[in-house]
């Protein structure tokens, strides 16, 4: 990289090496002490019906080498929750639960160790393009961010997103494909055809991932189309493009087909949403997509309240830092002035225009989505840390004294807005109503509480109410044998897109009031369970059957468990 023509390190060398490695080492010690601290207790607390789903599935093929609706070896989507999801976060589960078993932890590790790693990849990246500090900027900018750090933590698809994004440029720039300032790498046609596969291999990940990666390459392609024409000219680099296009196709062509000739199955999700770019006219949509997507440059997603739904959005403020609004605009005016002499500056900016796109094909959404724009977050990430480079590099030519001040200030507000964020989300996040709700952490305490009692029971009878999919939570909590899911009685429907469970084994979901009839039968033997909702069914002497109360952390009894 010392002989690369760049912009950013032509009269600033890097570092020596150890100290760059230190410093890397330090920020990713970091990163995995965010990511793995209480993991699977808190941040978020619970389980969220996704990512039980996933964990289930995996643990399903891992013991009988089908998922949890009966499909072998599924490849292109799994059944979870009859939407049909994405079968990548499934597979890498796989090794973790061999090793750990079925809880919330394993379910939520690959997520959290995908994310450690996708802090070094933005290193590799920014290195490649730019200098060993831009890297370290960018490393350590995305170590502490609230939109990366609260995806990492849970065991959803979309967790890994980042890292899908974020992989087709770092195995271009491996592949020595023409995506940067420098002109002295040379392509390297196999590994090229390794980037390739791999790269479609990514788009088996979430969804927007399949939206997001066809988009970036061709618009990288565009921006620095006079670099990918020399290369074109030189054996080798026909060999190495052709290569990488050739194992994408081989991979990613096997989705693109499917969706385009047999989207009943793996589009399922998309099919049944209500407004998205297939449910309108081509004016509603070209209008709606665009404001959409305008949405996500926005201050009040990127600053101010990020993703309004209430376990997808930072605890307090957006999905970025206020202090990395001056970097962002200050990488923006780099870009800007030297548009013309980088292509490692226009790749940047290819990323960034590419970034809404997965989130931009639906609306009439509570606000912008974090988990479906998540493939793109690390465009804004190297912006940012090309501006925070190239400003400390201008203010300390300009007046060091100036230039130390300033990165005084910074670092002060760079603390100040990072301790807030973990105050709340490391801690009165996780006691929010809505939040604990909506993660069923009453129901896996519940869980907990009867997982060494479940033999002591003929029928064990749960409460629908205010909670989505609790079957799949319960499996993950209990630590259910997937073997005794596929032996025993199974009740299942499905009404529209959800499958819906009633019952599995001698566990029944109660979606209405008709099955008191059946708990009254069971009570006459003494040997049946109910856990509901304080106040919710009229049974005789209720205050006599109860055995065990879940409490709320603000003091509120959510959960009864009686027996009757």
């Amino acid at each position: 990289m010392a002989c690369q023509e760049n912009l950013l390190s032509a009269e600033n060398p890097s570092p020596p090496l150890r100290w760059g490695w230190l410093i890397l080492l330090f920020i990713l010690i970091l990163a995995a002490f965010l990511r793995l601290v209480k993991l699977g207790q808190i941040s978020p607390p619970g389980l969220n019906q996704d990512e039980a789903a996933n964990a289930w599935s995996a643990y399903c093929i891992l013991k009988t080498g089908k998922d949890y609706s009966g499909a072998h070896w599924p490849i292109y989507y799994v059944r979870n929750l009859g939407g049909n999801s994405t079968p990548l976060y499934v597979y890498l589960l796989l090794p973790f639960q061999a090793i750990g078993g079925l809880n919330v932890y394993t379910a939520r590790l690959p997520a959290a160790l995908g994310g450690v790693f996708t802090v070094w990849l933005i290193y590799f990246v920014a290195r490649r393009l730019f200098n060993t500090e831009t890297g370290l900027a960018a490393a350590a900018l995305l170590a502490v961010n609230p939109w990366h750090l609260q995806q990492s933590r849970w065991g959803h698809d979309a967790s890994i997103a980042p890292l899908l994004g974020l992989a087709p440029l770092a195995l271009m720039l491996w592949a020595g494909l023409p995506v940067s300032d420098d002109k002295t790498t040379s392509p390297r046609p196999i590994i090229a055809a390794i980037a390739g596969a791999l790269t479609g291999i990514g788009c088996f990940g979430y969804h927007s991932v399949r939206l997001f990666v066809p988009v970036l390459i061709p618009a990288i392609i565009l921006f620095t189309l006079p670099s990918w024409w020399r290369t074109l000219k030189v054996r080798k680099g026909t060999l190495a493009v052709a290569a990488f296009f050739l194992g994408f196709a081989a991979t990613f062509g096997q989705l693109l087909y499917l969706h385009l000739f047999y989207p009943e199955g793996i589009g399922r999700h998309a099919l049944c949403q209500p407004a998205w770019i297939g449910s309108a006219s081509f004016s509603v949509a070209i209008k709606e997509v665009a404001s959409r997507y305008i949405q996500h440059f926005g201050p009040d997603f990127l600053f101010l309240r990020g993703d309004h739904y209430a376990i997808q959005g930072p605890p307090v403020g957006g999905q970025f830092h206020w202090y990395e609004l001056p970097l962002m605009l200050a990488g923006l005016i780099i870009l800007l002035i030297k548009f013309k002499s980088s292509p490692s500056l226009r790749t940047v900016l290819a990323f960034i225009i590419a970034y809404p796109v997965g989130d931009s094909l639906g609306w009439n959404m509570l606000s912008v989505h974090a988990l479906r724009s998540a493939p793109g977050m690390c465009g804004l990430v190297l912006l940012s840390a090309v501006g925070a480079v190239e400003a400390a590099k201008w203010l300390w030519k300009q007046n060091r004294d100036s230039a130390i001040i300033t990165a005084m200030v910074f670092v002060a507000a760079v603390a100040i807005f990072n301790a807030r964020f973990f105050y709340h989300f490391y801690g009165e996040f996780n006691r929010r109503p809505e939040v604990y709700h909506m993660l069923h952490t009453d129901l896996v305490e519940a869980c907990q509480w009867l997982r060494p009692r479940l033999g002591d029971f003929d029928a064990v009878y749960f409460t629908a109410s205010n909670y989505n999919m609790p079957y799949v939570i319960t499996t993950v909590a209990l630590g259910y044998d997937p073997k005794k899911w596929f032996s025993e009685p199974l009740d299942v429907n499905t009404p529209g897109e959800w499958d819906i469970y009633t019952r599995y084994g001698k566990l029944y979901f109660l979606y209405d009031n008709s099955v008191l009839l059946l708990i009254k039968e069971r009570q006459k033997d003494g040997r049946a369970l109910l856990i509901m909702r304080p106040g919710e069914l009229n049974l005789d002497n209720p205050q006599q059957q109860i055995i065990h109360r879940i409490i709320r952390p603000d003091g509120e009894a959510v959960l009864l468990i009686c027996q009757l």
